[in-house]
């Protein structure tokens, strides 16, 4: 029996869709086919794991030996950790791989991703929002707003909340399939 919602192939006896979740329609005689009006039908909703702070913090870990690995090939005569230009391009790589691709290094390592509300790559509008000032009022006030993905009901921090990005599981793509 196909599925009317997603053309998925499924066994006669099943009553709903295997792919999508879609109640399945019996098939009956033509001759007893009343036309009736239906409703019209509508994309069943995604639902999506927010990811916590433990692995977002995994994620991070990531991120920062590779940005330390970038700028000891990029300028090997360096001023020191702390120096702006090793902070700009933290912010840079943060930036640019958040708004293009909802994925830093880090997060594509552990399979977490940064989207909107919905469902998309935040962009480099809202990334900068979420990298720059949300992550520094996140942190000025002894890191709070980072720590607060542990007890946010939507696993946010204060950065998420200010650009409304979440951070989510990326979910594996099917053959011919796009994913999340």
């Amino acid at each position: 029996m196909k599925c009317k919602i997603c053309e998925q192939d499924n066994p006669e006896e099943a009553r709903f869709c295997a792919n999508c979740g879609a109640k399945l329609v019996a098939r009956v005689d033509p001759t007893l086919v009343v036309a009736v009006p239906s409703p019209p039908l509508t994309a069943p909703e995604v639902v999506v794991e927010c990811m916590g702070f433990w692995i977002r913090f995994a994620a991070s870990i990531i991120d920062y030996v590779a940005i330390a690995v970038i700028f000891f090939v990029l300028t090997p005569f360096a001023y020191g950790p702390g120096s702006p230009s090793v902070i700009f391009l933290a912010w840079l790589y943060h930036w640019l791989f958040t708004g293009l691709k909802g994925q830093t290094l880090g997060k594509m390592v552990v399979g977490i991703k940064v989207i909107n509300a919905q469902g998309n790559r935040p962009g480099l509008g809202y990334a900068a929002l979420r990298e720059v000032p949300g992550k520094l009022i996140s942190a000025i006030v002894l890191c709070l707003g980072f720590l607060w993905i542990a007890v946010d009901r939507q696993k946010q921090g204060w950065h998420d909340k200010i650009a409304n990005t979440y951070v989510v599981k990326v979910k594996p793509r099917r053959e011919g399939e796009k994913g999340l």
